[in-house]
């Protein structure tokens, strides 16, 4: 349109190249700021969970342990007496071997405090099920323990044990404490 001589443009609406540019160097720094924190909030939830999980199979098997007057270790005839290692779901995890600990006789969790099948146990003093589900650590693999140190002779302290982050286990089997990034709870 001409009026009075002049040309006028139509409005021109939307950002300059300049103005994108901007917005989108303000956006990556603030992901760059967020990023680390937001990992960093994961990985600490992954080690709580971890921890609880720990503790609540150590719960569950102090509970058998009060019911029945026998660690998980020791049950009967044909039933285990001789369990080396208690494991739960996923994968073992490496290391293992180099830490001195038996998987030769293992016996998974769900076969001790979930369910009684094979009638192992004094059934008028299992109370079971004492945990409903072991899962997988955070990082897929199996929480476990060093069964044969619940031997009364034995001083040794049993701990249940996740191989953490790494996934390779780093405490060996008499150590008083988890050690590496290992995560784990204390029983005896």
């Amino acid at each position: 349109m001409i009026a009075s001589g002049k040309i006028e443009k139509p409005n021109a609406a939307g950002f300059t190249l300049i103005e994108v540019i901007v917005i989108v160097a303000i956006l990556a720094i603030l992901a760059g700021i967020l990023a680390p924190m937001i990992f960093s909030q994961i990985d600490d939830a992954k080690l709580a969970r971890a921890e609880a999980d720990c503790k609540s199979i150590s719960s569950a098997i102090l509970a058998f342990r009060k019911d029945l007057g026998v660690w998980p270790n020791h049950s009967g005839a044909g039933c285990g007496e001789n369990t080396q290692f208690l494991r739960g779901g996923g994968d073992l995890p490496g290391g293992l071997a180099d830490m001195a600990y038996q998987t030769t006789a293992t016996v998974l969790f769900s076969d001790v405090l979930m369910v009684d099948d094979e009638g192992c146990y004094n059934a008028t003093k299992y109370r079971g099920p004492y945990l409903p589900v072991v899962n997988t650590d955070p990082w897929g693999n199996a929480y476990f323990l060093a069964a044969n140190n619940f031997v009364a002779t034995m001083t040794d302290p049993v701990f249940v044990l996740s191989a953490g982050p790494n996934g390779i286990v780093e405490t060996p089997i008499f150590s008083v404490s988890p050690l590496g990034d290992d995560i784990g709870t204390r029983i005896k």
